[in-house]
């Protein structure tokens, strides 16, 4: 069985709640194991609640009292609350093709404009590791870099890897002489900010098991997050906070990534964790 009869179209790709919120999906079809559960709203007590199976479709955005959050999947254990995590996929031009965090380089074969499926030579996919990752196409012949959602993918039968488009497929035709790049849903494997080379993504408000399924805040009203040794706010004017190689708050530092701002005000000697964290839109 393909993972083409795994996936089900649905109505709507916004869901709004009786008693409050949004889920935004990536895609109007996903696959069947969680056209049920992801009926569902989740509640404020589920953004610090983690789970082993999985109920939304991931990356699935949520907008609930005046915060957004992303349905992520853990890379692995993070048991310190406090900290900022980020996506750990390599770039696929630098992890290499079989190294399950993408691929580069072109289709495996050719194929016809409106099919929705396409095969690469990946040679170790796991079923559905593509699970909403981007395919990017670099066709200058016809002036067109398509970009599609990838819905999901078979296991790799040990030379290439099928995956699925949703229809009505790809606009033209793309020959194995175009350049792809296919990036991983970068949702699915957060874990622990370390070092210069990640980038983070939001906030999880509570301890996380390797392989289970929650909701990363990424925008919105934060507060909790661990502060450096001196805290945000502390030096007058520089109101923006930003992350460091750990996770942690700290002030304006030339080269890290920016992350939000301070709601309170501060004095220089009690800077705050209040801010507004923008990692998202």
């Amino acid at each position: 069985m393909t993972v083409a009869t795994e996936i089900t179209k649905i109505n709507y790709n916004l869901r709004a709640g009786q008693y409050g919120g949004s889920l935004i999906f990536p895609s109007d079809w996903v696959l069947k194991k969680v056209a049920n559960t992801m009926l569902t709203m989740p509640s404020e007590a589920d953004l610090f609640t983690e789970s082993a199976s999985q109920s939304y479709p991931i990356g699935t955005q949520l907008r609930k009292n005046g915060i957004l959050a992303r349905y992520c999947k853990a890379g692995a254990a993070m048991t310190a609350v406090g900290f900022l995590k980020g996506n750990y996929f390599l770039c696929p031009g630098s992890a290499g093709n079989n190294a399950n965090s993408g691929f580069e380089g072109a289709m495996y074969a050719d194929v016809a404009a409106g099919a929705t499926s396409f095969t690469i030579a990946d040679t170790a996919a796991a079923k559905n590791e593509y699970e909403n990752a981007v395919l990017v196409i670099y066709d200058d012949t016809n002036s067109k870099y398509q970009q599609y959602r990838i819905l999901g993918n078979d296991v790799s039968n040990g030379t290439i890897t099928t995956l699925y488009i949703a229809p009505p497929g790809f606009k033209v035709a793309v020959t194995t002489s175009y350049g792809i790049t296919i990036y991983r849903n970068p949702y699915m494997n957060i874990r622990a900010m370390s070092g210069g080379y990640m980038s983070a993504l939001g906030y999880a408000r509570h301890s996380i098991t390797s392989g289970y399924y929650f909701w990363l805040v990424t925008a919105g009203e934060v507060s909790g997050v661990t502060g450096a040794s001196t805290w945000p706010g502390q030096t007058q004017y520089y109101r923006d906070v930003y992350c460091n190689t750990d996770g942690s708050l700290i002030g304006y530092t030339a080269g890290y990534q920016r992350v939000g701002l301070l709601l309170s005000r501060t004095a220089s000697d009690y800077g705050d964790n209040y801010i507004m964290l923008q990692l998202d839109q």
